[in-house]
């Protein structure tokens, strides 16, 4: 597809997206917009059905209470007729209202109907809670009733001769949920009216083409949010408010219909309208995205007929466009890319040579495979350690040729397939029957032109292993002296049970029991071996250590010396003495014993930590210690290894205490701390989890 096409297809493209999301973002607006003004409206309506219907009751109350104060009421309550007449001279005031006089029992004496139906009646008026016998007959109360299954608004109040203040009976007012009371609502608020007496339809004002009363389905009928219905042909949008009767139980439902098909029509309107104004303003987008693909093209495809000289390797291709524009800048980048490219060619030839070099004159052992563990390249170092040239095993299986590394055959190919390095770091190999070799070993994979490689580096530790396995040795050796003594000790301590009893025995048998001479042989071989114990424990007796004056200084330099190129070979150490003051008075030995057990410790947590690179940091200064009020040397030891939990704090100067494993004996930190305090010092430790080490030894400083 040419570049002018392309232009063109992006444009239009571009165009079509915008304007459709113009045109879903405008139509949602309005949608929302007439869909917030049509529930405004409905809302509105129905807060005025709603004041309206208060105001029913409320207006039915206050009629109640001026018919009970006529005095052709008051006069004539003891005559019927009379009162009927007096009640037909009001039936004006009475629109949809029945009129019930009743006497002071409480007992309907006399009925006037007003509106088309009655639903309260003298077998069914105990239902209503105003005429209970229990409340105050004075108090003037109204509510909406539930009578028969029928809804009712009822009012009551009190008929008082004003001379004699007498009791003479009570005006009882019903206002019933009927199609009267419906079309007064809709009157007011400008709205169709459905009554419900709970989910049962009463009546409603909405109709449809036959004249019909329609209400909403009972799954649309509720009074918490406004719902859409079509009824009679008409769209309306429905609100309502629940109906409680006097114990403030809900009864009854009133819902509000408002027409909405005038807002709808506005919103097809609106939409209609913006869709032939997007379809016009997409007409222009079309000429106008023609019209500049022309015009951007040209200079275009001469960029693009550039680039492909330069995919081809041809760096000292330049565009010469005169154009002031984007195009214009984009030309004349083009050619510093040209030039840049270049030069950065350039480099990266002398940069490849470069770690070619490192690779080739780097200490460890390299070795290059393909995904077929075929090898493709290694370093002079491999092929030393190997005792193999590259050319012998060049595109070979590497795995075939060298037996000894076939274990890692398999973690070869799931480094290969999940990209995910393996570490080794005691591997032994032995090959050509020679002794054995000790080797850390990393696998990683590369990613080379073409197919994806895998890198095996090879280090030699054999003689720091070995020195390890030495240093190990040792301290089991150590730990086997302690355990030896501790139980020599306990041994003895038996023993020397064994003949006391045994001496007790012999004294009560006499020499002339039958078993005196098995007796005395027993005593014989405890006493031996009583005396065994005795010479193991005088010969694991400390002896007082010879001790001589030393700096500080000097010895931890010493034991730096000696650990360096093997222990913390890996590891940085940083060294910061005071000058002058840091003689001690101290066993030689012992003292680079300390600080040994405290350097291997700080190496083994620096590797537990996995750190890209270890640091070890050694201060040594003197200070007066007021408490003890003489000067001392104090040696710091801070590492950057795991730390140390604060639960096992407590616990690491506890012999036989480790936390690595199979790899610690638990008596290097006992050790220290016995020397030290056999010097009249004392060691102090701050550490917290991933945040490193820091030991601190205090010795009497030797004043000369």
């Amino acid at each position: 597809m040419r570049i002018k096409t392309k232009l063109f297809l992006s444009l239009i493209t571009i165009a079509v997206l915008s304007i459709i999301t113009t045109l879903y973002f405008s139509i949602l607006s309005i949608s929302r917009r007439y869909e917030r003004t049509a529930r405004e409206e409905t809302a509105g309506a129905r807060k005025v059905a709603e004041s309206m219907f208060l105001e029913n009751l409320g207006e039915l109350v206050r009629k109640a209470l001026f018919l009970s104060e006529l005095k052709e009421i008051v006069e004539n309550t003891d005559s019927l007729d009379d009162l009927a007449i007096a009640l037909e001279f009001k039936n004006f005031f009475f629109a949809n209202i029945n009129v019930m006089i009743l006497d002071a029992e409480r007992r309907i004496v006399l009925v006037h109907e007003n509106s088309s139906v009655r639903y309260v009646s003298r077998d069914n008026q105990d239902q209503l809670a105003i005429l209970s016998t229990a409340r105050d007959p004075l108090i003037r109360e109204a509510g909406v009733f539930l009578v028969d299954g029928h809804l009712c608004l009822a009012a009551i109040s009190p008929i008082v001769d004003t001379e004699s203040f007498l009791l003479k009976g009570f005006m009882l007012l019903e206002m019933p949920f009927n199609l009267e009371l419906a079309d007064q609502l809709k009157e007011k608020c400008n709205a169709e009216i459905m009554l419900y007496t709970g989910k049962k339809p009463i009546t409603s004002t909405l109709t449809d083409s036959n004249g019909e009363m329609v209400f909403p389905r009972p799954s649309q009928v509720g009074t918490q949010k406004a719902t859409r219905f079509q009824g009679g042909g008409d769209r309306f949008l429905i609100d309502g408010f629940a109906v409680e009767d006097f114990g403030k139980r809900k009864v009854g439902e009133i819902l509000v219909g408002v027409n909405i098909e005038n807002i709808l029509a506005a919103k097809q309107v609106s939409i209609v309208s913006l869709l032939y104004l997007s379809m016009l303003i997409g007409f222009f987008v079309i000429v106008t995205s023609m019209l500049l693909g022309r015009k951007l093209t040209a200079p275009i495809s001469t960029l693009a007929k550039g680039a492909e000289a330069i995919a081809t390797g041809d760096y000292d291709v330049r565009m010469n466009i005169a154009s002031r524009d984007e195009i214009g800048e984009l030309a004349e980048v083009f050619n510093k890319m040209s030039e840049s490219l270049k030069v950065q060619r350039s480099e990266i030839l002398e940069l490849k040579q470069f770690f070619e070099k490192i690779v080739e004159q780097s200490p460890s052992a390299i070795v290059i495979g393909n995904e077929s563990a075929e090898v493709i390249a290694m370093n002079p170092a491999a092929e030393k350690l190997l005792q193999r040239p590259l050319a012998e095993l060049r595109d070979r299986r590497f795995f075939e040729l060298l037996p000894a590394f076939r274990p890692l055959q398999e973690d070869y190919f799931s480094v290969l397939l999940s990209g995910h390095p393996r570490f080794y770091e005691n591997y032994s190999v032995m090959y050509d029957h020679e002794d054995e070799k000790v080797l850390r070993l990393t696998l990683y994979k590369i990613p080379l032109p073409g197919a994806p490689a895998e890198v095996l580096q090879m280090e030699d530790i054999s003689e720091k292993s070995e020195l390890e396995e030495k240093l190990l040795h040792a301290q089991k050796l150590g730990t086997l002296g302690e355990l030896l003594s501790r139980f020599t000790h306990e041994f003895n301590n038996l023993m020397t049970t064994l003949l006391g009893h045994l001496g007790i025995l012999k004294k009560e048998a006499g020499s002339s029991h039958p078993h005196a001479r098995r007796v005395q042989l027993i005593e014989d071989v405890a006493l031996r071996a009583y005396n065994l114990g005795k010479d193991i424990l005088d010969f694991s007796k400390k002896e007082k250590p010879k001790k001589e004056i030393l700096d500080a200084s000097e010895a931890v330099d010493t034991v730096i010396h000696l650990l360096e190129k093997t222990v913390l070979k890996r590891i940085h150490v940083e060294t910061l003495f005071s000058e002058g003051g840091l003689t001690l008075l101290i066993n030689k030995e012992k003292f680079l014993l300390a600080l040994f057990n405290v350097l291997i410790n700080a190496k083994d947590a620096i590797q537990a930590a996995q750190r890209e690179k270890g640091e070890i940091r050694i201060v040594a200064d003197r200070i007066f210690v007021p408490h003890r009020q003489k000067n001392f040397v104090r040696i710091r030891t801070s590492d950057n290894g795991s730390g140390i939990d604060e639960k096992n704090l407590a616990k690491i100067f506890e012999p036989y205490f480790t936390t690595k494993g199979d790899k610690g004996t638990g008596l290097g930190l006992t050790t220290v701390k016995e020397i030290v305090e056999e010097n009249e010092g004392w060691i102090e430790i701050d550490s917290q989890p991933e945040g490193g080490t820091t030991i601190i030894i205090y010795l009497p400083r030797h004043e000369a």
